[in-house]
């Protein structure tokens, strides 16, 4: 039988893989926001800022802020 400490690890594991599926959602801004492309490589002129809100290997890459 369960117990309640089992059951609990469980459903926060359940948490937090849900977190880290979603972790792209989770931030209040992308690289469309930041004037970034998403490229495989960013261009030596440009800086990288991550995955931020690109697919799956891609990075955003943003040239200038406004």
């Amino acid at each position: 039988m369960f117990s309640y400490r089992t059951a609990a690890f469980l459903i926060l594991m359940l948490l937090l893989l849900q977190v880290v599926e979603n972790e792209a959602v989770s931030f209040p801004w992308s690289c469309p926001t930041l004037s970034g492309v998403c490229r495989k490589v960013c261009l030596p002129s440009e800086m990288f800022f991550g995955p931020l809100g690109c697919g799956k290997g891609f990075l955003c890459c943003v040239s200038h802020f406004l």
